[in-house]
């Protein structure tokens, strides 16, 4: 990560709102309402509102039964993790998936999240597509970021760029802490962790 400290300035006093957990989105267009809450509340009975974040502009979900009782969590936001922009021209406000490519076939390429321009959190992989082999590096999210789903969208924008049906994918290591553990066992990532598959060109 190249920058670590808080949030953006813009913002930073509460009058866009602040920061809400967020996660992948699914759908077109990347704002379909899910059918569960953070909490597991299924929406369909316990009702859910549909609004905007001006913090990170994207679509914002509340869960009514969360939102009555008073639970932090009854908000949050939805990215499409398939919505990513070359790093040198994507948008300077809101949350956003910033992509810096390979050098080379094989190479290691990353994923920016970026909150107006400046980086929140980075995924480093290497994929090749004529060998389908995929190969996540790293997930960093620094300390002060942590805990809003961010590494979780970050894990999806690299299965975007880079589908299951059509990669074999792995990581570099495995967790090696209890919240490494947890936040592993959570994202459901459909691949080997901590057995690189690594193709030819890869290890070129």
């Amino acid at each position: 990560m190249v920058e670590t400290s808080g949030l953006p300035a813009s913002g930073a006093q509460g009058e866009f709102g602040h920061a809400v957990p967020v996660r992948p989105a699914s759908g077109s267009g990347g704002a379909q309402v899910p059918d569960w809450c953070l909490r597991g509340h299924y929406l369909g009975v316990g009702g859910a509102g549909v609004g905007w974040s001006h913090f990170y502009r994207l679509t914002d979900i509340t869960c009514r039964v969360c939102a009555a009782l008073r639970d932090p969590a009854a908000n949050w936001c939805l990215l499409d993790p398939a919505r990513q922009y070359p790093a040198d021209s994507a948008p300077g406000q809101g949350l956003v998936l910033a992509v810096v490519p390979p050098s080379a076939r094989g190479g290691i390429g990353r994923i920016e999240l970026r909150l107006a321009r400046r980086p929140v959190g980075e995924v480093a992989l290497a994929a090749c597509g004529p060998c389908h082999r995929a190969v996540l590096v790293r997930v960093l999210v620094p300390d002060e970021h942590r805990r809003l789903g961010y590494g979780r969208v970050l894990i999806a924008a690299a299965l975007a760029r880079a589908p299951a049906s059509r990669y074999h994918w792995s990581t570099v290591r495995g967790p090696e802490t209890v919240a490494a553990k947890a936040f592993w066992a959570a994202v459901r990532f459909p691949g080997k962790i901590g057995e690189p598959g690594y193709c030819s060109d890869m290890l070129r």
